[in-house]
């Protein structure tokens, strides 16, 4: 199916329109300070993620700010430090602050001349219409993954075809066609384990201009 043939996008927020990551290890980096040493990035990152997959289970218990808070507090804990409940909601409220892509809003702009355009994350609802103004969208396109995580409440057959505009990293949990945005590989992999595979959100633009004219 060609990229004109969609009605909508269905497009996860962190790391695809949201820099997550920076945000993340900017925000960390007064406990970093405080442990001393120079860590390096991925390695952190990738220690955070793993303390919030167990904490995600809980997620409708402490909402997005609990639970990057709780996270917070028990990897300060895991490198042998205290982290105050203050410490600990001032790093979770540092999301609001997190930036987008550069390319980001002016693929939104682009993209909501021809799509629906649905935004899926995870955002406590005081932080949504902030990022919903960000990114040139209404309050309701916006899916709260821990709210409705497959989409339950949205009338696909009203939608369709509706491509999910994704990383690599995340399994086909929605079925619908994928578009997998690789924005730290130097290459894509081939062949491509989706219906597309591309590099950024101003990839994604040029393919469907390139589509338009064919």
């Amino acid at each position: 199916m060609g990229l004109t043939d969609y009605r909508a996008l269905l497009i996860d927020c962190d790391e695809v329109l949201v820099d997550r990551d920076s945000g993340v290890w900017a925000a960390l980096q007064p406990l970093l300070d405080s442990r001393g040493g120079q860590p390096s990035r991925e390695p952190v990152l990738a220690e955070f993620n793993a303390v919030v997959a167990t904490l995600y289970p809980r997620f409708t218990e402490l909402g997005f700010s609990g639970l990057l808070c709780f996270a917070h507090r028990q990897l300060a804990a895991s490198w042998g430090m205290h982290a105050s409940w203050e410490e600990g909601m001032s790093f979770a409220r540092s999301a609001g602050n997190w930036s987008l892509f550069e390319d980001a809003p002016g693929a939104m702009l682009y993209l909501r001349k021809f799509y629906r355009l649905l935004v899926r994350g995870d955002r406590d609802s005081e932080d949504r219409g902030v990022l919903c103004d960000r990114l040139g969208i209404v309050a309701d396109d916006f899916i709260s993954l821990a709210e409705d995580p497959h989409g339950h409440k949205l009338q696909w057959g009203e939608l369709l075809p509706v491509l999910h505009v994704t990383r690599p990293s995340v399994g086909a949990q929605v079925a619908l066609d994928r578009c997998l945005i690789g924005r730290n590989r130097t290459r894509q992999p081939s062949p491509c384990a989706a219906e597309y595979c591309i590099n950024s959100m101003a990839d994604l633009v040029a393919q469907h201009q390139l589509s338009l004219r064919r």
